[in-house]
């Protein structure tokens, strides 16, 4: 492992030589991980990653930093290449009402923060995360000392990138904002509202109660972009989206297994002056990671064994990975936008847990950041 260059994407996985379907929290083991390596398409072992923090959960990654909660629900951050930790003050008990911090961090760890990401500043050491959090799906921000929440409690959101030294807010129904947190009082600068020039020849067969929606917000260059994900809630061995009354016939004593997986990408760029989300046909030579971590935009070249136009992406449907023991965290793969297909980038179980998560590589910005 010490060999392995750590400076292109790669997927964090379970240990290699973990048994067991469900990660056992107090099992020592769980301090080791795996990760995938794209250009070899190979799982390589990784001890003691999470050495000291044995049971942590991870809630995101950004700028090659890992976002994690340890087993009282209290975040840090670890950077892997280094083995740096910066611990962050607890969540504040308004954002648990009415729960007990106890109950949060035996009931409640592994699902309530959706989304973490990073921003570092070049003048300095100093860094702000932000959180997706809660059944609401609302924004809050630690600016290393202290907890603000975004005060919009009209919003739901689904995802949040940083540009620019502002954060970039996606919400469920695809309208962005842009707030500037940098002050001592987190203001929005912008609020846009745009149409979505929708293909539903192109859509029609993933929409209805058969599937569900998830939005990305990504950052490739200039240009601000939407990705929706379609996932069949239950898929069968022959990769076909079945109804829930499929799942249970007369004959049978047991319901079939049909995970939810992935089944389509479109892509929509932001035209600011029409106001509306354009439909792309291509990424080009661009890649986009999606999932736990960070959304983001890279050039092929600066990817080893990825493929141009192309999405790779993990599960990140918390709230289904722990309905069923028999899967969850397993939805992941890469989806080529010209040949519209998923295909799988290693043979894996149904039930990975934890769930694969991307790392992407450590601007210089953030190699600085110290506890």
């Amino acid at each position: 492992m010490a060999s392995l260059s750590l400076s292109v994407p790669y997927a964090i996985l379970p240990s290699i030589q973990q048994t067991h379907l469900i990660d056992d929290d107090d099992d020592p083991i769980t301090v080791d991980r795996s990760i995938f390596n794209l250009a070899e398409k190979k799982r390589y072992e990784w001890k003691n990653m999470l050495k000291d923090h044995v049971g942590a959960w991870c809630i995101g990654s950004s700028h090659g930093w890992i976002g994690f909660l340890d087993q009282n629900g209290v975040p840090f951050l670890l950077n892997p290449s280094s083995s740096t930790t910066i611990n962050l003050p607890p969540l504040p008990l308004s954002f648990l009402h009415p729960l007990t911090y106890s109950y949060f961090a035996e009931h409640l760890r592994k699902t309530f923060i959706v989304k973490a990401i990073l921003m570092c500043y070049s003048s300095s050491s100093s860094y702000t995360l932000a959180i997706i959090y809660g059944c609401n799906y609302k924004i809050a921000y630690c600016n290393s000392t202290t907890w603000v929440e975004l005060s919009n409690d009209r919003q739901s959101y689904c995802d949040i990138v940083f540009t620019n030294n502002h954060l970039y807010a996606l919400t469920q129904d695809g309208s962005i904002e842009v707030w500037n947190i940098s002050g001592p009082i987190p203001t929005r600068w912008i609020f846009l509202t745009p149409t979505m020039e929708v293909n539903y020849e192109e859509e029609r067969p993933y929409l209805g109660d058969n599937f569900s929606t998830n939005l990305y917000l990504v950052v490739s260059g200039e240009d601000i972009l939407l990705v929706k994900r379609f996932i069949g809630n239950f898929v069968n061995d022959d990769g076909l989206v079945v109804e829930e009354g499929d799942l249970l016939s007369s004959e049978d004593t047991q319901p079939l297994i049909c995970p939810y997986r992935t089944k389509y990408f479109t892509v929509y760029k932001l035209d600011i002056e029409d106001k509306k989300w354009k439909k792309m046909k291509s990424l080009h030579d661009k890649i986009l990671f999606l999932g736990a971590n960070e959304s983001v935009s890279m050039d092929v070249k600066a990817c080893l064994g990825c493929e141009a136009n192309s999405i790779y992406f993990t599960d990140d449907r918390w709230e289904e990975m722990n309905l069923d023991y028999m899967y969850g965290g397993h939805d992941w793969g890469v989806f080529n936008l010209q040949e519209k297909y998923v295909k799988s980038l290693i043979q894996c179980a149904d039930r990975i847990d934890p769930p694969p998560i991307w790392v992407v590589p450590v601007p210089q910005d953030c190699n600085n950041l110290h506890a």
